[in-house]
């Protein structure tokens, strides 16, 4: 609500910005570098706490709330990738020792990554080489897709998630975010209108304001 941010005392990165996150729905908020996405999703993450203004979770202001509980409600997958020279499982159940091997295939196959990884030498087991190598930007990402929704998180966040990628790749991995997206409060930040063409509201962020927002058909694009 009306939220305002700057690092350091310098110029506010966001200015009075006011918008609502339908639970269940999938929200993409585009703008080209600098207006303010990426920090935006900071704060919902709550990396940072607004300099004015609050952000509110069902009528509760976020610095209220339980901040590891907060937390664990939500997957983010973000444009850097970043794989353990470990196996295939070891990467998806990153930070939980007790995940089943049946929860690691579940959420393989809602991130559609379960049919390469079987393709793999040793399945599963594979080592995914150093920061991933071993595998293609796709089949890194769908790793980290499956990664984010181990858990079966209430939101998930995309934050600039398909734009490293080929065409191709990006088509893959497209297809596994609206497959992992299902029933959950989805956030994807964007500057390729292909990423935002499903989506239920568009906010449109230039130069730490929104200058739009609305459905795809309601708004005009930069």
């Amino acid at each position: 609500k009306d939220v305002s941010f700057s690092y350091n005392d310098s110029a506010h990165v966001l200015q009075g910005t006011n918008f609502i996150i339908e639970k269940g729905k999938l929200t993409a908020v585009i703008g080209a570098s600098g207006a303010g996405k990426t920090t935006l999703m900071d704060l919902v993450l709550r990396l940072y706490d607004p300099v004015e203004g609050s952000i509110l979770v069902d009528g509760k202001d976020l610095r209220e709330l339980e901040l590891p509980s907060w937390r664990r409600s939500i997957g983010l997958v973000s444009q850097d990738i970043f794989l353990f020279h470990d196996t295939v499982a070891n990467n998806i159940s990153l930070g939980r020792p007790a995940a089943t091997p049946e929860k690691v295939i579940d959420a393989a196959k809602r991130a559609f990554a379960h049919d390469f990884i079987q393709q793999l030498p040793q399945g599963y087991d594979t080592l995914v080489g150093d920061r991933g190598m071993k595998l293609s930007g796709g089949e890194q990402q769908r790793v980290c897709i499956a990664r984010a929704v181990i858990d079966s998180p209430e939101i998930l966040i995309f934050d600039e998630a398909t734009s490293s990628l080929d065409s191709l790749s990006e088509k893959q991995v497209q297809e596994a975010i609206d497959n992992a997206s299902i029933g959950r409060t989805v956030i994807v930040i964007a500057h390729r209108l292909s990423t935002v063409q499903r989506a239920d509201t568009i906010v449109v962020l230039e130069e730490g304001r929104i200058s739009a927002s609305g459905t795809l058909a309601s708004i005009s694009l930069p």
